[in-house]
């Protein structure tokens, strides 16, 4: 069930302020943003938040919920998502997620990323 539920902020919260609207995504809604992306191309977590949240109206997404989505999103769908090009071998999932940081490594640089 991909759900998208979108918060006017009545207090500063992380790196969000009072009265922006804030996306709560979903894990499904962070595995598609995840395959779509290309290629080769690398993005952080903090660009998917804004990317996400940009495309529901939202000023951000939750960096809580995000994090805590995308962790759920690589559990779900493992490889078949390219994860890799979110995330790299450093990445604090990798430990929670017994993930092979040697086979992140080497999907990174076989995308001639890093």
């Amino acid at each position: 069930m991909s759900r998208n539920i979108i918060k006017i902020l009545e207090k500063n919260f992380s790196d969000l302020k009072a009265g922006q609207k804030m996306l709560i995504s979903s894990p499904e809604k962070i595995a598609e943003y995840i395959k779509n992306i290309p290629e080769g191309i690398h993005k952080t977590s903090k660009e998917m938040r804004l990317d996400l949240a940009k495309v529901m109206g939202a000023d951000n997404s939750c960096p809580v919920s995000t994090g805590i989505f995308l962790r759920k999103a690589i559990e779900e769908h493992g490889k078949e998502i390219p994860f890799w090009r979110l995330i790299d071998e450093n990445h604090p999932l990798v430990k929670k997620l017994n993930l092979d940081p040697k086979e992140i490594k080497y999907m990174r640089n076989l995308e001639g990323i890093d």
